[in-house]
């Protein structure tokens, strides 16, 4: 009898996990993986003004989906464009598919990080599914990332050098004309 149990609890999980994919159920929505879940500002020092142009990029580190932790410190020797953003934004809408486009074209040299601006992870995911975003969007929900940088209006873009020096600030909508010939005079 003890046997017969054992095995209709074993059939009853195979069941359960042949359903779900060989994996267990998840509880909730699931995340994009190119959505960061956690981000926060590591540069705490007091800012006597914004960054500027010839300055090293304020540091701040975001956590991906799969748990994995980065920070923007660790992509020296890759051109960065930080792009803040807002699901509410039109013009942020409207210029995503051009800095897709110019990641696509890079290759590996370039890193394009969107930092979404005081907006909750629920309302990002929606955004990232329907864009086709490939590259990382970063929840900061305190908006500590975009308050640093000085990014009132949106969309504010930085580009950063390969040294983490900022090589531009550009507040407004980009094209892709623009953004490849930006890229091009990065160092």
């Amino acid at each position: 009898m003890m046997i017969i149990r054992r095995m209709c609890a074993l059939g009853l999980l195979a069941l359960v996990l042949s359903a779900c994919g060989g994996a267990a159920p998840s509880i909730g929505p699931a995340v994009p993986h190119t959505i960061a879940q956690e981000s926060k500002l590591v540069d705490t020092t007091a800012p006597v003004d914004l960054p500027q142009v010839g300055q090293v990029a304020p540091d701040f580190q975001y956590t991906m989906a799969d748990g994995s932790t980065h920070l923007l410190s660790q992509l020296h020797g890759k051109k960065v464009l930080v792009n803040f953003w807002a699901t509410w934004c039109g013009p942020c809408r409207s210029e995503m598919p051009d800095l897709q486009k110019a990641l696509g074209e890079t290759g590996d040299t370039l890193v394009v990080l969107g930092v979404n601006k005081a907006q909750e992870l629920k309302e990002i995911a929606p955004f990232a599914d329907e864009l086709r975003i490939s590259f990382p969007l970063i929840a900061n929900p305190a908006g500590d990332i975009a308050g640093r940088y000085g990014a009132q209006n949106l969309p504010t873009s930085y580009f950063i050098n390969s040294d983490g020096t900022i090589g531009l600030k550009k507040t407004g909508v980009m094209n892709y004309s623009f953004i490849k010939t930006h890229l091009d005079l990065l160092k």
